[in-house]
């Protein structure tokens, strides 16, 4: 499981002399062989070319040779032998693959990780109880169940069919309290802040209203399944409905940030972007998923520039070239404390310069 602590570590470390090689693989099994995401790495690691150090060429190769079980959908590997750094991390999710060298591990994709996957629940419920599930990064941290009873149907027509019905529906909306209860309690102390519930339009609308107001409101979406679904199932319908939600989330805030920016209180493109990040003035930075540009960063007070400049505007040291500035960017903005959101496929943004940030003032 990659977690806060370990985005922290990585923010914090740096190679000046050395670079780090960082190694992003795909390797759901659904989509293609082990042997043929051997070729992609090696494809990868031949893009990496000389720019990577040859220990750490070779110490990714042992790694997938030799170490790595080739289980979950994704892997992520950082390498600097020279300054003794090495990390991994397997992952439940599917990764974009890509190659990195420079003198940080390159971070992006993690961080989008812990923003799209972060922990939820999920509550299938019908007439009978309920199965209640906890989600982070794609695995099952965390389940449990109620189950209740409904009185056998009565053969008989008429008035004992009328009374059976209301015995089974009054059987029913008790076995729905109490699993709402139980939803409660295990959802209790900010486990998650989003939940989501599957099952019957009906059963689903009626269990919601018994929730209390906190957990209502963070419910984000809902599902049809069995109550017999595998957690393999449940895993997919949520993740799906997590997708459409962050999705939704992330053409809000584009709107929010185009609005803001009509009206002076938003900054568009790199290069105002930049500028606001290292005055410090940012709220929220948004950028498109995959957005890539070179620049400089001087290398005494980390000054971020586009243009090439004979020395540090701010401190006279020493400017070097940065294959992905943007992504100094989103560091720098981390440190700060600073909410980063990565959008997908969004034109509006796209049309401003695929980069922007609303300002605090």
């Amino acid at each position: 499981m990659f977690t806060t602590d370990d985005l922290q570590e990585l923010l914090e470390f740096h190679s000046p002399n050395v670079p780090v090689l960082s190694v992003y693989l795909n390797v759901d099994p659904t989509q293609h062989s082990t042997e043929e995401y051997r070729l992609i790495l090696r494809g990868l690691l031949k893009e990496a070319g000389d720019n990577a150090a040859p220990e750490d060429i070779a110490r990714v190769e042992k790694y997938f040779d030799f170490e790595y079980d080739w289980q979950g959908k994704g892997v992520v590997v950082f390498s600097c032998q020279a300054e003794g750094f090495w990390r991994t991390y397997s992952l439940a999710i599917p990764v974009p693959d890509q190659v990195y060298v420079g003198p940080r591990p390159y971070i992006r994709p993690l961080s989008e990780v812990l923003d799209d996957y972060s922990r939820y629940g999920v509550v299938l419920v019908d007439r009978e109880g309920a199965r209640l599930f906890l989600f982070e990064q794609g695995k099952l941290q965390e389940t449990t169940g109620t189950l209740g009873e409904l009185p056998k149907r009565h053969k008989k027509g008429g008035w004992a069919a009328q009374k059976y019905q209301r015995w089974a529906d009054r059987h029913a909306r008790r076995n729905l309290k109490e699993a709402a209860e139980l939803t409660a309690k295990f959802f209790a102390g900010g486990r998650c802040n989003r939940l989501i519930l599957g099952g019957t339009e009906d059963n689903v609308t009626q269990f919601q209203t018994m929730l209390p107001k906190a957990l209502q409101d963070m419910v984000v979406g809902s599902f049809a399944i069995d109550m017999t679904a595998s957690e393999s199932e449940v895993l997919d319908h949520s993740l799906a409905v997590i997708r459409q939600v962050e999705r939704e989330q992330e053409k809000q805030l584009v709107e929010q940030l185009i609005a803001a920016w009509k009206r002076g209180q938003a900054v568009v493109g790199l290069s105002d972007t930049l500028a606001a990040i290292q005055e410090q003035r940012v709220w929220i930075l948004l950028t498109l998923s995959g957005y890539r540009e070179s620049g400089y960063r001087c290398e005494s007070c980390h000054y971020l520039a586009l243009q090439e400049r004979a020395a540090c505007p701010l401190c006279g040291g020493e400017m070097k070239r940065m294959d992905d500035i943007v992504d100094h960017a989103v560091r720098r903005a981390m440190e700060q404390g600073i909410e980063v959101e990565t959008v997908r496929d969004n034109q509006e943004l796209e049309k401003v310069g695929q980069i922007g940030a609303i300002l605090r003032y």
